[in-house]
């Protein structure tokens, strides 16, 4: 039995080969222009060097590039070496920095066993968490595009920038992409009637107060503004334009891969058991599988690993009498920031998990460790499923009783405030005040006004 090392870079592979003593029986380079098909001239190479070259065991240091995904598929052994360990070694031991130098040090560590076995996923696992990075990346520059449209519309039209409420979606809502298409400065928003409004509306897929939405719109584009000279305005609006089709092919693509990430999703082994989680809808769901995989089990070998993985368990460091708890920062940055927001996504589902946060923050931790501490619980709680096919339950992840008189339960949260409903009735009480202006000034529903503010239903 042989050991390999490859040492990659984006133009060719250094490959050495030792046996079982630690003696290199061969060496080569394999320049990707050379050679169609690099896998095949590597087994080429391995062949007269060992009566089982077969069983190979072929180290390197990242095992996501295309020469190690396509080596574990055509049957050999691939195993991880870490960069900084092997860095460490190579200081160690005074080797220079070469390719040659980098190929004999992973065939040696090969050798000892100081690397890490790479169990992969099923295609269809490994299909997701492909289409879930590029959702992510995507979402990204989404986000990019929308801050630069907002930039660029506050150097010219700050009004624009408010005129669509975060909770219709602000900037990135279909009808203000529509209505900013058609009118990318003050002056082209302002020559805009109520008619030719509610067609833009209708067009971006408005149903329901058109009318209404339209006129709003018509008041704020229609009140005094700071203007620039109309040539410098119009360049302005140049370059809002290029932005906001930035902007849409930015949407459009997120959007795409959201349909095509839910489709994998649903096809995963471990959807049934992830989508019963509360709080834990398509996109998050899909995030936490694509990267703990459907291997789980094979691939940590327990839940502490899992969670070490995750970034979610501490490092303890220990000297002599000295002993201090660290954040762990080598970890998976994917998983850890998924983690973070599920877990403030169940602190608002789940009242095991509530109850938990609660109970952490009253003892002292700050809002990001409690966050943290809780994704650990629910990491582990996932883990433990998927070990064992057992459903998800809350009352066992938490430790409660859902049926006890003492079980925790989730707080309501009012859509308005004592305070809130006493401004709002003052509000009311004014003449010529309606109960849209007061809905609009606190960003409810005239459906919430009534029934908290007035005390009684909206009747129809």
């Amino acid at each position: 039995m042989i050991f390999a090392g490859c040492d990659w870079s984006d133009q060719w592979i250094d490959v050495a080969v030792v046996d079982r003593s630690g003696a290199v029986v061969g060496e080569t380079r394999i320049v990707y222009a050379e050679t169609p098909d690099p896998v095949a001239c590597y087994r080429e190479f391995l062949a007269p060097l060992a009566r089982r070259w077969r069983a190979t065991v072929t180290g390197i240091e990242d095992v996501n590039i295309l020469f190690a995904r396509a080596l574990a598929a055509s049957g050999l052994e691939v195993v991880h070496v870490d960069p900084t360990r092997a860095a460490r070694h190579r200081t160690a031991q005074g080797i220079s920095k070469t390719d040659r130098a980098d190929a004999r040090l992973i065939a040696s560590m090969t050798l000892a066993g100081q690397a890490r076995p790479v169990v992969a996923s099923s295609p269809g696992a490994e299909a997701l968490r492909i289409v879930a990075h590029a959702h992510r990346a995507a979402v990204a520059r989404r986000t990019e595009a929308l801050h630069a449209l907002r930039a660029g519309l506050m150097r010219i039209w700050p009004t624009a920038v408010s005129a669509w409420p975060a909770s219709v979606g602000g900037l990135r809502s279909a009808q203000a992409r529509a209505v900013l298409a058609a009118a990318p400065t003050p002056r082209a928003a302002a020559r805009l009637d109520r008619t030719a409004l509610g067609e833009l509306l209708s067009a971006a897929g408005r149903k329901r107060s058109v009318q209404n939405e339209a006129e709003r719109l018509r008041m704020i584009f229609h009140r005094p503004a700071m203007l620039l000279d109309p040539q410098v305005e119009d360049a302005e609006g140049l370059r809002i334009s290029h932005l906001l089709a930035v902007l849409d092919h930015a949407v459009r693509r997120a959007d795409d891969l959201e349909r095509d990430l839910e489709r994998h999703y649903a096809a995963h082994r471990f959807h049934p058991l992830v989508k019963d989680v509360p709080g834990i809808g398509t996109v998050l769901g899909a995030y936490l599988l694509a990267e703990i995989g459907d291997r789980p089990v094979e691939r940590f070998g327990s839940g502490r690993s899992l969670a070490a993985y995750a970034g979610v368990a501490p490092v303890t460091w220990a000297s002599g009498q000295t002993v201090r708890v660290a954040f762990r920062r080598a970890s998976s940055r994917n998983l850890r920031s998924t983690l973070h927001t599920t877990a403030f996504s169940l602190v608002g589902h789940s009242p095991g998990a509530h109850a938990y946060y609660t109970m952490r923050r009253s003892s002292g931790d700050a809002h990001a460790t409690a966050l943290r501490k809780l994704g650990r619980k629910i990491v582990l709680c996932l883990y433990h499923c998927m070990a064992t096919g057992l459903p998800y339950d809350d009352g066992a992840a938490f430790g409660y009783d859902p049926a006890a008189d003492d079980a925790p339960s989730l707080p309501r949260q009012l859509p308005l405030d004592e305070q809130q409903i006493m401004i709002a009735r003052d509000m009311l009480a004014a003449p010529g005040t309606t109960v849209t202006a007061i809905a609009r000034t606190f960003g409810v529903s005239t459906q919430t006004i009534y029934r908290h503010v007035l005390g009684r239903h909206r009747t129809r």
